[in-house]
């Protein structure tokens, strides 16, 4: 049985940069919005997950954690009748098309689990339980063979056109890789990402303050799960 943790979690989401006094997010979210919510897998969120060794299954869970957070800002989202697309990925890679860096990379992912059945592989990224019973039938679901960016060889892009999005809500893991690569590409495809700091998390967590900060810095307004629900209450009065 998995110990509760009492102690509190506290936010580092960054006081939001200056150069965003410009931009009035309740506006920005009044626009065609799409929430993406990138990497809630057993992998990384189950104790028994692949990459259980981050802890992130542990440290998500306490209070004001990212997972309780995510449930809040999936509730806040579907009152405002905000898309809503789920991600998939594999970290057992073995049987894709592979540079010699990829194949480096991939066995060291593996490294120590060889033994593991089909059954726990296939287990490993699924959504972990909390989020699983957040979906529904009419949510997209992307499934990624990238290193580590959701746009590239998917149907994304395409689907984000045709719903003729403009702003896209940003949450998951890891903060500083898919969802830092999220950003950074929305920016260049001329979307308007909005970073929910505190409904994210690294494999290590001396990297999330750094990395919210480049991101609040440099390519996307980060706030923290409160706030997000307060713009989207303001944007989009539930029907």
């Amino acid at each position: 049985m998995i110990p509760r943790q009492q102690s509190e979690r506290q936010s580092k989401v960054p006081k939001l940069h200056d150069q965003w006094s410009g931009v009035d997010l309740a506006e920005v979210l009044k626009e065609p919005t799409a929430y993406l919510a990138i990497g809630y897998s057993n992998s990384i969120l189950s104790h028994f997950g692949a990459q259980a060794g981050e802890r992130l299954w542990e440290r998500g869970r306490l209070p004001g954690g990212s997972i309780g957070n995510t449930v809040k800002l999936v509730h806040a989202v579907r009152n405002a009748d905000i898309r809503i697309v789920w991600t998939k990925y594999e970290i057992f890679r073995q049987s894709y098309p592979q540079t010699p860096l990829d194949k480096s990379q991939y066995d060291y992912w593996a490294a120590g689990k060889e033994s593991w059945t089909g059954e726990q592989r296939d287990r490993d990224h699924q959504p972990v339980a909390e989020i699983a019973a957040l979906m529904r039938p009419e949510d997209e679901m992307i499934y990624y063979t990238s290193l580590g960016n959701v746009f590239l060889g998917t149907m994304l892009p395409n689907y984000l056109n045709m719903w003729g999005v403009r702003t896209v809500i940003l949450s998951g893991f890891h903060l500083d890789w898919c969802i830092e690569q999220a950003a950074r590409t929305c920016r260049d495809m001329g979307y308007m990402p909005i970073v929910i700091g505190d409904a994210c998390g690294c494999g290590r967590e001396q990297d999330e303050a750094p990395t919210l900060e480049r991101l609040n810095t440099f390519f996307a307004p980060v706030i923290s799960t409160d706030r997000a629900i307060d713009l989207l209450q303001s944007a989009r009065p539930p029907r």
